[in-house]
């Protein structure tokens, strides 16, 4: 050492270290014989530098200040198992091997000393034959103190041989049940160490050989003290469980939980059951595992997230009616009138692509209505997500796995162990209970919020701010299929596609997870609790069916206020409702099938019902419109009627059966194959009444332009036939010039609004009907020979006009001149029909730039 000393205090340059001589002192070897210096280890590792750290004290085995942890991870770090076993072997034989060195050392002593005792002994013997009595006085006093010395040093010999053999016999005995004696102190390593598996194979043991113990006669009373710390800490150990198991909740437990039964970790509430059942639990953990989850899961429907704020609900609601009344004049600038023409301009535009849809109807309603419907997503996600999901549907896969495959982790031990939880009747009884019963209390919910009117909601609101969570919801009573703002889910003043777009989106959630209740509820299943989940999806389906349904006829008959009857980009002499409609109901019809998922009669009867009186609502919202604009623009009235009657017969001959051909094939219907549906029929009758309101002024015109001109004729004609002979030419009369310049100038004014041809024609033909009807039936009066030569000419002109018109319309609007032709057969002969046909091509030339443009069409 002191040369190690020595050659330590000698200067290393730079960072080098110095490695002691591998014949090193004994006291740098390795205590399990693997290493010959543990010095070189430590330098080698950058655990010290060299004999002076003051580290080095704690990995030498003969330091007070040795580290057996600390040695082994830093020395051994290496080692597995098998070798350190093999160390503990090493050093066992080489403790052994030193054994007989200390006894020989004491053999030794005691024999020199006794050797001297017996020559002294002889000594004395033989000088008390003699007679040397003061010499043997002597002697003798010599001898006593010679005694008095070797027992003195012989004494403490013999005394550690005694306490040496106690020793031995202690050690022997420790050493026989040192397993035993360790075993309180072992489990708790094990404990703090997680490593259940050897806790449970030393307990056992421990419980074999305490067993074992008992048999003997003499039992020592120091095994029962031991075992009674052994049961202590086990005891410890499973109220540690116990509160463990207390703490999760069934939201945190992993949704693969089945693939982890087999982690060992404590934090997994497989692995503690499993745990307490095979250290021989009192009771099933299984049951009061599964009540525990059972009580906090209903606990949560009554005061968490299953449980609905009617407060905050109530309030939104108020403060949406509050923000956007409706109760206003229509055609002011309020939320009425502006969220129609956000859905107005949406879908009348001709790039309108309804698979966009998804990605904008959040932005068709206001900001406030907008959020009630994600407050109302947001608790159905809740519920459906986080409550029947992550709890619901979990509590069953749980109890599910304890009843099929959770015996399959068990040792058989545990399994014989009577508390281990048992498929019976009775549990199995129970749990079925405990699941209908949250089952039953979340549908219970989730139909009253579907199903209710807005006043029920009121009552609602009020039972639980009286009664909290033990109110009982108010049997819901029956919204007002025609008022959408009866039905309790719909957000105040929302429109249909929203409402139609947030119930599809509410249906999926809802409809995804009832149907995985009833699915995979293969053990917990019963046909009531069945039962009651079919009849949850159906009250929902169909409240949503309806609550959209109302919405498309409140729409349908508010859209006009949004409706400036603009002219269409895509179809000539139609209005961009046409353009609306088509977009607007292919949406709707499409969303409402995604919702409609029951055969029910009686629904469906009410959906056509619905479906069919939104043509109704479509047809009175276009007359009244019609009367609206043209109230607001009276020189665009023109256009406003015939723009109208067109779009009506397109919608009859186009639009209103392609949107019935796309209902049929949504909903498996006959209703495009129906030719006599009402709704024809009615459209008729109204194109006709609105194309008469619309003539009514044109007709009544020319009926007084004509009435009163045939009535002046005999005083206009005076002189006529005197001036005919003069050579002068005769003019057509007045009325037919100013019916015929009546007709062009609406002709034109038409043109100028874009009107389809077709109307125009059919205005012409109308009027040019009335013009023929009236000269016939003013022709009843005496005409004088002036007059009479008047009305042959006017006739005579109007007919040669006629014939060029109908040569150049359509047949549709041939002009019917049979019955003027008549009369004029009649009254020909009374005029010089050469004189009258000259003074006809006269007139012509004279009026021909406004003739051509009445035959033109």
């Amino acid at each position: 050492m002191n040369d190690l000393n020595s050659s330590d205090k000698k200067e290393r340059p730079g960072s080098m270290k110095r490695h002691p001589s591998t014949n090193a002192k004994s006291n740098y070897a390795d205590a399990l014989g693997f290493h010959q210096n543990i010095l070189d280890e430590l330098i080698d590792k950058d655990i010290v530098d060299d004999t002076r750290d003051p580290q080095l004290n704690r990995y030498m085995v003969d330091s007070k200040l040795f580290n057996p942890k600390l040695f082994l991870s830093v020395i051994h770090s290496d080692k597995s198992l098998n070798d350190l076993m093999l160390g503990i072997h090493n050093l066992e034989k080489d403790i052994e091997a030193k054994k007989p060195l200390l006894q020989q050392l004491i053999t030794n002593n005691f024999e020199k000393t006794l050797s001297s005792k017996n020559s002294l002994d002889k000594v004395f013997n033989e000088f008390s034959s003699s007679n040397l009595g003061q010499e043997i006085d002597t002697l003798n006093q010599n001898l006593a103190y010679s005694n008095n010395s070797a027992n003195q040093l012989l004494n403490p010999v013999l005394l550690l041989i005694s306490k040496e053999q106690e020793l031995a016999n202690a050690l022997t005995f420790i050493n026989q049940n040192k397993f035993f004696m360790d075993l309180p102190k072992k489990l708790k390593s094990y404990i703090d160490e997680d490593d259940f598996d050897s806790l449970l194979k030393e307990y056992e043991r421990g419980f074999a050989f305490f067993q074992s113990l008992k048999t003997l006669q003499n039992h020592n009373p120091l095994f029962d003290k031991i075992w009674s710390n052994v049961v202590k800490v086990i005891n410890d150990y499973k109220i540690s469980m116990t509160e463990d198991l207390k703490k999760i909740h069934i939201e945190s437990i992993n949704s693969n939980f089945k693939l982890q039964a087999n982690n060992s970790r404590k934090s997994n509430f497989v692995s503690i059951i499993k745990r307490m059942i095979e250290l021989n639990a009192t009771k099933s953990p299984i049951k009061d595992f599964v009540s525990l989850q059972y009580d906090y899961i209903l606990e949560d429907l009554d005061t968490g997230l299953a449980k609905i704020n009617y407060t905050r609900l109530f309030n939104a609601r108020n403060s949406i009616l509050n923000a956007y009344p409706s109760n206003q004049e229509p055609d002011s600038e309020i939320l009425l009138v502006t969220t129609m023409k956000r859905l107005f301009t949406t879908f009348g535009s001709s790039t309108f692509n309804d698979e966009q849809i998804d990605e904008i109807y959040e932005k068709l309603d206001f900001p406030l209505i907008v959020q009630l419907w994600t407050f109302t997503s947001d608790y159905i996600n809740d519920v459906t997500e986080l409550v029947i999901g992550k709890k619901i549907l979990k509590f069953e896969s749980i109890v599910e796995y304890f009843l099929t495959d959770f015996d399959s982790l068990l040792s058989k031990k545990a399994k014989s162990n009577p508390n281990t939880f048992k498929t019976n009747e009775k549990d199995l009884a129970l749990m079925r209970n405990y699941f209908n019963s949250m089952v039953s209390k979340i549908c219970a919910r989730l139909q009253f919020f579907f199903s209710c009117t807005t006043s029920d909601l009121t009552n609602a609101l009020q039972l639980s701010m009286d009664h909290g969570a033990t109110a009982v919801l108010p049997p819901p009573g029956t919204p007002d299929l025609n008022d959408p703002s009866t039905f309790g889910f719909l957000p105040p003043n929302t429109n249909s596609i929203s409402a139609i777009c947030f119930s599809v989106n509410l249906h999926n959630m809802i409809y995804k997870k009832l149907s995985e209740v009833q699915n995979k509820a293969l053990i917990l299943n019963s046909g009531e609790l069945n039962s009651t989940v079919t009849s949850t999806i159906f009250t929902i389906n169909q409240n949503l069916i309806l609550g959209c349904l109302s919405t498309l006829n409140a729409d349908i008959k508010k859209i006009f206020y949004a409706d400036n009857m603009s002219p269409s980009d895509t179809i000539d002499g139609a209005t961009k409702l046409i353009t609306f409609l088509q977009n607007y109901y292919k949406v709707f019809i499409s969303k409402l099938h995604q919702i409609h998922i029951f055969d029910n009669k009686d629904l469906m009867k009410l959906i056509k019902q619905q479906f069919l009186s939104s043509f109704d609502v479509l047809l009175n919202g276009m007359v009244q419109n019609v009367a609206r604009q043209s109230k607001i623009d009276p020189t665009r009235s023109d256009y406003y009627y015939l723009a109208t009657i067109y779009d009506m017969r397109n919608l009859t001959q186009k639009i209103i059966p392609s949107i019935l051909r796309s209902f049929d094939i949504n909903f498996q219907s006959n209703l495009s194959k129906d030719k006599d549906l009402k709704i024809y029929e009615s459209f008729d009758t109204y194109e006709y009444a609105l194309f008469a309101e619309y003539m009514k002024e044109p007709l009544t015109a020319i009926k007084q332009i004509v009435g009163n001109g045939i009535t002046d004729i005999n005083t206009n004609s005076d002189g006529l036939l005197t001036r005919l002979a003069s050579g002068e030419v005769i003019e057509v009369s007045p009325y037919i010039l100013k019916a015929i310049n009546h007709i062009n100038s609406l002709k034109s004014r038409l043109l100028n609004f874009k009107i389809r041809n077709s109307f125009i024609l059919d205005v012409q033909s109308s009027l040019i009907g009335q013009l023929q009807k009236k000269i016939v039936d003013n022709l009843s009066i005496d005409f004088t020979e002036d007059g009479l030569y008047q009305i042959v000419l006017d006739i005579n002109l109007l007919l040669v006009l006629l014939k060029k018109y109908n040569t150049r319309c359509p047949e549709l609007n041939i002009a019917d001149t049979k019955r003027l032709e008549q009369i004029y057969q009649k009254l020909k002969p009374q005029a010089d029909v050469s004189s009258v046909e000259k003074n006809r091509e006269a007139n012509i030339n004279f009026n021909y730039a406004q003739f051509v443009c009445f035959i033109t069409c």
